[in-house]
């Protein structure tokens, strides 16, 4: 079952445009995951978008804190973790402050590249496929 302190949590960062922190940005991760795995609804919301047969493994990688993460997107599910994974569809670089703000919706992946402040390897259509994943995702939290 979904943490109910965890998805408030959760809830009330995507609801701010404050500043979140990197704890926060896990949390989010680790709702995902739950939710993505628990939530049948989230599943026909892929379908309906025709995202289901999408497959991501992307590699992120946080300049400022010399961190590295992973997110895996299949058939609907989420996964995370810390540290490398191997052949990624989509490597990108940024700082912790920005990919926590794409993550909770508050900066739009595309114009963070265009001001330089994520650069990635691989294409650009995989990087929106990561915006139009945590989209998709968010905009579900936002209606429990």
């Amino acid at each position: 079952m979904v943490n109910q302190d965890l998805l408030n949590n959760v809830k009330s960062k995507l609801n701010e445009s404050g500043t979140v922190t990197a704890d926060d940005t896990l949390q989010l991760l680790e709702v995902y995951k739950q939710i993505s795995l628990e939530k049948k609804e989230l599943q026909e919301e892929f379908e309906d978008m025709a995202m289901l047969d999408m497959e991501f493994l992307g590699q992120i990688i946080i300049s400022d804190e010399n961190k590295k993460f992973w997110l895996k997107f299949k058939e609907g599910k989420v996964d995370f973790g810390e540290g490398e994974v191997e052949k990624p569809t989509l490597t990108f670089t940024t700082t912790m402050n920005v990919f926590s703000g794409i993550l909770f919706g508050h900066i739009e992946i595309s114009s963070a590249h265009k001001a330089g402040d994520v650069s990635f390897e691989g294409s650009g259509e995989e990087l929106m496929d990561f915006q139009a994943i945590t989209s998709v995702i968010n905009d579900f939290l936002q209606n429990l």
